[in-house]
């Protein structure tokens, strides 16, 4: 058996070919509140910090809704019990990891953050910004993984980098290369846009 078709006999037996939620959510803090640091002018705005904050942690591991055990559920009331609810609905890397399922959850955002009043001092387009980075963060993380994702869902072909037929070197996660390799990489990246950008948090915090 070659190494391609190993990896794909381990999805038929049930191994973990989806990007763990802890990566994920530090990848989209990375993407999302790194954009908006280097977007933003150095002014008081705290609310929309950790609106932004908020955002990419949450656009970051939507995606992933459509697991019950998803880490998604677990920041929501009773959200276990709707995972469980919705799960025999929704098949895993369905339409929530295509181009649809960007422009579906952004609009539905969109259309959460106009209800935000202005006394709340938030930029709503930088918030709005940041979930849509941050989700596609998670689908840009996904595509390097072994199932790959149906990208032009509702036509259902998988798509991946490396493509066809390099298809083999894409990363198991779960394992090894996972977490010893990229979550470390995600969290170092985090501490770095924090120290290189201390005096613009400082700024955008405090008065």
């Amino acid at each position: 058996m070659n190494r391609t078709s190993g990896l794909f006999a381990k999805i038929e037996l049930g191994y973990n070919t989806n990007m763990t939620g802890k990566t994920h959510r530090e990848i989209g803090i990375v993407f999302g509140v790194g954009y908006y640091l280097s977007a933003t002018p150095a002014v008081y705005s705290p609310a929309t910090l950790g609106a932004v904050a908020v955002a990419s942690y949450f656009g970051s591991l939507i995606p992933d809704f459509d697991k019950s055990n998803a880490e998604f559920w677990s920041f929501l009331p009773y959200g276990k019990v709707v995972g469980r609810i919705i799960d025999p609905f929704f098949k895993h890397r369905s339409f929530s990891h295509s181009i649809l399922g960007v422009a579906i959850f952004s609009a539905l955002i969109f259309l959460l953050l106009q209800t935000f009043p202005s006394y709340w001092g938030i930029n709503t387009f930088f918030v709005w910004l940041a979930f849509l980075i941050s989700y596609s963060s998670h689908l840009l993380a996904d595509s390097f993984t072994v199932e790959g994702m149906p990208l032009l869902y509702p036509w259902k072909k998988m798509f991946g980098i490396p493509p066809k037929p390099f298809e083999g070197i894409r990363i198991m996660t779960g394992e090894w290369f996972e977490n010893l390799i990229i979550f470390p990489i995600a969290n170092l990246a985090i501490l770095v846009l924090v120290i290189s950008q201390w005096e613009k948090l400082k700024s955008l915090l405090f008065k």
